[in-house]
């Protein structure tokens, strides 16, 4: 286990019912909150006609930002800045998935400075403030809600080719207050709640199979929420199973807290880093991309490094080991596991189901080591996993 710093400033409200709570948690970080909503049928549920009416009971006056899709986009970001600005907005609430909590979280930090939001994502300014907070999650996915990840696609380019999808990561971004009410799960399409959980996983399993040994309490941890996930996929076919949402929520939420991370190398997400070039050109769903990039990634990694496969394979899957079975034909054996679960959940198993084309993958490589993420890569692996995800 390495040496580690903990830390995770966001108070988490939690429970069927607590999205009532909304005015008062906003209320209590300022009193002129713009609204940030998200494309889908969150609108014509009510969700969000009932957080303006909690918001203004409580006397806070609101403003709207609409329209915020998947993959968030900067120039959307920019507008939401300016309205912030404007309006003299202090303090943002956020209701939706991961797109509408990291289009919030760019908009907090983008709000009282005067430079331009994407010199934070180039590393060419440092974040210094940041406006209060409020994140209501209404999918088990991206862990935006308690993180300090931000992620943003800048689409100024008129060529989508050209788009880059990068994160930032910073303090400032951990929201202050998170609201988790298994109620607002209950209308997740089969699809994205699948795409969800491969989410989860994926959040787990990237720092999880990083090679650093006795790490007992932070291993425990990550294989209890893939194992929660994996239990309650019950709710494919019964998503008002609000006792399964409930579970799916929390372990989405601890996946991306930085709990599960301590002792870790945290070298970067990997996996991401790959599926963030392969959205920035296809606008594809994140958790799908996850998918089909994450398993072939592992493939390699348990060639080299198999010992933490053999665990996972065998604390997680339970799997028989065969006499003579190899450390790490044992372990690909786990990740196989992994493959039928997303298979049985109807995840994709090829970049190709999500537009990706041959002769998209030098424009991938290059996506990949244009970002700044700190993230070692060798540009030959990458063209072999993204041979291998097609």
């Amino acid at each position: 286990m390495n040496n580690f710093q903990y830390y995770n400033p966001t108070k988490v409200v939690f429970g069927e019912g607590e999205f009532g709570s909304l005015g008062a948690e906003v209320k209590a970080l300022g009193d002129t909150a713009l609204l940030i909503k998200q494309e889908g049928p969150l609108e014509e549920m009510g969700v969000y006609a009932e957080a303006v009416r909690s918001m203004e009971e409580a006397g806070i006056r609101v403003h709207v930002l609409e329209y915020i899709t998947s993959n968030p986009k900067l120039s959307k970001i920019r507008e939401g800045i300016a309205i912030a600005k404007e309006k003299k907005i202090n303090v943002i609430v956020s209701v939706g998935g991961g797109s509408a909590i990291d289009a919030g979280k760019a908009i907090a930090i983008g709000a009282p400075c005067k430079d331009d939001v994407w010199d934070f994502f180039r590393r060419e300014k440092m974040v210094t403030e940041a406006l209060p907070m409020v994140a209501v999650s209404t999918i088990s996915a991206t862990g935006a809600e308690t993180s300090c990840h931000v992620v943003v696609t800048n689409d100024e380019e008129a060529d989508a080719a050209k788009w880059q999808k990068w994160a930032l990561h910073d303090a400032h971004a951990f929201p202050d207050t998170a609201i988790i009410d298994p109620r607002l799960l209950a209308s997740v399409p089969k699809r994205l709640t699948a795409a969800g959980m491969a989410d989860t996983i994926s959040h787990v399993i990237e720092g999880y199979f990083d090679g650093v040994p006795d790490n007992p309490v932070s291993d425990r941890i990550g294989e209890g929420i893939v194992m929660t996930v994996i239990e309650n996929e019950r709710v494919l076919d019964h998503p008002d199973d609000l006792k399964a949402r409930a579970a799916l929520s929390w372990a989405a939420t601890l996946a991306m807290s930085g709990l599960q991370d301590c002792g870790r190398s945290n070298a970067g997400f990997p996996a991401h880093w790959i599926q963030h070039a392969v959205g920035a050109l296809t606008d594809s769903s994140h958790g799908e991309g996850l998918a089909v990039i994450n398993p072939a990634w592992l493939e390699f990694v348990n060639q080299k490094h198999p010992e933490k496969f053999v665990q996972f394979a065998e604390r997680v899957f339970g799997l028989e080991r065969t006499a003579g079975m190899s450390d790490v034909e044992y372990g690909q054996a786990g990740i196989d596991a992994l493959k039928a679960v997303f298979g049985r959940w109807g995840l994709p198993s090829a970049l190709g189901e999500l537009g990706v084309t041959e002769g998209m993958i030098p424009d991938i490589i290059q996506g990949v080591l244009d970002s700044p993420e700190t993230y070692v890569f060798e540009e030959e692996m990458l063209e072999r996993v993204l041979r291998r995800c097609m």
